[in-house]
């Protein structure tokens, strides 16, 4: 996705996707399985953020600014 804000343009877009793979957009590599309703436990050197804001407390299926289905 090349956009760069969000659904609802509220919030200036914290990531983007590079072949398959997720960025921060200062080309930190994020764990994609983090941003799923269950989660990553695994302990690896790819960053545990959300792909939506930032944080590391959730992924983006927990954050509250992603768009409600």
């Amino acid at each position: 996705c090349r956009a760069m804000r969000t659904w609802d343009n509220k919030h200036d877009m914290f990531t983007e996707r590079v072949h398959k793979a997720l960025f921060t957009k200062d080309r930190h590599r994020i764990c994609a399985r983090w941003q799923r309703e269950e989660g990553c436990s695994d302990h690896h050197d790819i960053r545990h953020i959300c792909s939506g804001c930032g944080l590391s407390s959730h992924g983006a299926q927990k954050c509250s600014c992603t768009q409600e289905a």
